[in-house]
């Protein structure tokens, strides 16, 4: 996941004191318990459909070596999750790995929205749904990709 824009990282306002409740991937949707300071995937349909943060990075830490570890946030490790409600109609690119549909079935106009996996999916309603991206061009982010604006309803 990457932001297009400098007017994403000037305008996101973001959530980085929590801990990851199990494994994230960078571009997962996440719901957050700040009482517990946790970060965990959606648990239900409902959940999914109200889900507005995406993990966008973790801490760096010296002893990264390859660039898997630099997409993995490990259970226990801080997260950054990202407020998407706050870059609504901004551009971002994810990876064909950050979406569970087939790339080939996804084109131009479609829909995605996060998933109780975390991953971005195909939907033809979009209906109760916090947040949806909009894809605008297919791309060649990380071999395959999908560049899309972000929606907030």
């Amino acid at each position: 996941m990457k932001a297009k824009t400098i007017g994403y990282y000037k305008n996101v306002q973001n959530v980085g004191d929590v801990n990851a409740a199990v494994d994230l991937k960078v571009g997962m949707g996440v719901v957050l318990n700040r009482a517990a300071r946790t970060a965990n995937l959606p648990a239900s349909e409902e959940e999914a459909k109200a889900c507005f943060r995406i993990v966008s990075n973790i801490n760096d830490k010296p002893e990264m070596r390859n660039f898997e570890e630099t997409l993995t946030v490990k259970a226990g490790e801080k997260v950054r999750a990202d407020d998407l409600t706050t870059v609504a109609n901004l551009e971002m690119e994810f990876a064909s790995y950050e979406i569970s549909t087939d790339y080939a079935g996804i084109s131009v106009g479609d829909k995605l929205v996060f998933g109780t996996d975390g991953l971005l999916a195909k939907s033809t309603d979009v209906t109760g749904y916090k947040v949806y991206f909009e894809v605008t061009k297919k791309t060649a982010y990380m071999g395959k990709g999908v560049l899309v604006v972000v929606r907030v309803q």
